[in-house]
């Protein structure tokens, strides 16, 4: 089943790029947003295109339309190794 694809607009114009604090304030989850860019940047998860690493990170607008295209079709990013780790210990009751 295909969705429409939801556009981002800020100001009702679309931007090329969007900051860090857009993206969590478009998809509503900071944590979300962090396994993201974790898994863009180490698991090969391909959900953002990043324009500009650093303080002023930039990731291309589009990328994020895509990202919550795949969230609304169900796919979730991988956890990141803490939360990994977190909920191995907790599953096995077991501490590190």
């Amino acid at each position: 089943m295909k969705h429409s694809i939801q556009r981002v607009s800020i100001a009702g114009m679309r931007p090329l790029a969007l900051t860090k604090k857009q993206i969590i304030t478009v998809l509503g989850s900071a944590k979300l947003v962090d396994r993201m860019l974790w898994a863009t940047r180490h698991a090969k998860g391909g959900w953002f295109i990043i324009l500009r690493e650093g303080r002023d990170l930039l990731v291309a607008t589009e990328s994020v339309e895509t990202a919550y295209e795949r969230l609304v079709g169900g796919e979730l990013p991988p956890l990141m190794p803490s939360e990994r780790r977190f909920a191995r210990t907790t599953e096995t009751g077991v501490t590190a």
